[in-house]
């Protein structure tokens, strides 16, 4: 990571989707914070050209 402070967050959930979304990126050989740390980064960078093209 190149962000120069790291911070945690605390997410709660059903225990039964936890499970899912751990079994499932297992299957994939990635593990659950690579998963949300990019998914987190789209989720952004999306938001953010909406927003420029909102701007237009």
């Amino acid at each position: 990571m190149d962000e120069s402070k790291v911070v945690a967050i605390r997410v709660e959930m059903p225990d039964e989707l936890r499970n899912q979304f751990k079994s499932a990126v297992a299957r994939e050989g990635k593990n659950m914070k690579d998963v949300l740390l990019t998914f987190i980064k789209e989720y952004v960078a999306n938001r953010e050209s909406s927003k420029d093209k909102g701007a237009a």
